[in-house]
């Protein structure tokens, strides 16, 4: 099905860690070479300006998944920069909203490529970045009406209502791109995808836990894997319990866990940092091609004693 149909509600998507290689088609960053061990980094609160960079790194990381050409079956038909523009827009939405409580994190590394003959500032670029859910961290029920589904995140099933341009470097006027179309995905196995994720969250994480602290988005380039990125973001994650309190977590009053659902490309990373399997969510294929799986994890700090970054 490749209607204009449109999704309500964004945040609690489906966790990837993916490493791949950069595709040539869309606004993708440079490599900048071997990173050296212990090379300086930035942990911080994203910004509006670092939409272009936050879209190129979800867009590098995720693409080679599985999923995706699953769900962006017709992209070869609209060209690959229809997908990041049309992220783009749900991002700048997203980043510009500070009422629904939902906070992005990004790192950023220096980039000797900025530096010119005119200046001895080197710029930072965004190389890694994470998005949590703060909503059902004081029992608060999930928005509603939030700006696209909540499963469809990481695989760039946007929700923008409007038509998005941006200047790709090209000359002459920018491609404009009639994003509310979803001209590049397969609807049905969209929304198959959706229903199966939301109601494997819904029954193993939102029901046993009055509270949470969600994890929706972690993502590294490829340029950058390795430098231990998506454990620095779980760190700070985990530092959140204790400033939270940790208390309320499951209706048996236990602590208050960080959740997620990881693929298995993203679970080691996860099993590593002491995060638990609570159930393995498998979704067989519309196209009668195997099946995908996912599995429902969590996280309880047992003590206060969380490093703060």
């Amino acid at each position: 099905m490749r209607g204009s149909t449109a999704i309500s509600s964004i945040l609690h998507s489906l966790l990837f860690f993916i490493s791949s290689s950069p595709t040539s088609a869309t606004p993708h960053q440079a490599p900048l070479g071997p990173a050296p061990a212990g090379i300086p980094f930035t942990l911080r609160n994203a910004t509006l300006e670092d939409v272009d960079e936050i879209t190129t790194v979800w867009y590098d990381a995720f693409r080679p998944s599985p999923l995706w050409p699953y769900i962006h079956q017709f992209e070869d038909e609209v060209g690959p920069l229809y997908a990041w523009t049309c992220e783009r827009d749900s991002f700048l939405q997203l980043l510009g909203d500070e009422k629904r409580q939902f906070k992005a994190m990004v790192i950023t590394v220096p980039d000797p490529t900025s530096r010119g003959l005119t200046t001895t500032t080197t710029r930072e670029k965004v190389v890694s970045i994470a998005m949590w859910d703060f909503n059902q961290t004081r029992g608060q029920q999930k928005d509603k009406s939030s700006y696209m589904s909540p499963m469809l995140l990481p695989m760039g099933v946007h929700d923008s209502s409007r038509s998005s341009s941006i200047n790709a470097g090209a000359t002459g006027p920018p491609p404009t791109f009639n994003c509310s179309a979803h001209l590049d995905v397969n609807m049905t196995r969209a929304l198959h995808f959706r229903g199966h994720m939301e109601a494997a969250k819904q029954k193993y994480l939102d029901e046993p836990f009055d509270t949470q602290l969600y994890l929706g988005l972690l993502a590294t380039h490829p340029d950058w894997d390795g430098n231990g990125f998506g454990a620095t973001h779980l760190r700070w994650g985990k530092a959140q319990l204790a400033r939270l309190g940790g208390g309320g977590g499951d209706r048996g009053g236990g602590l208050m866990p960080l959740t997620l659902l990881a693929t298995p490309a993203g679970y080691p990373l996860y099993a590593s940092e002491g995060f638990e399997g609570l159930y393995n969510v498998t979704l067989e294929r519309l196209d009668g091609k195997g099946a995908f799986w996912h599995e429902v994890m969590k996280y309880e700090e047992a003590s206060a004693g969380v490093d703060e970054l």
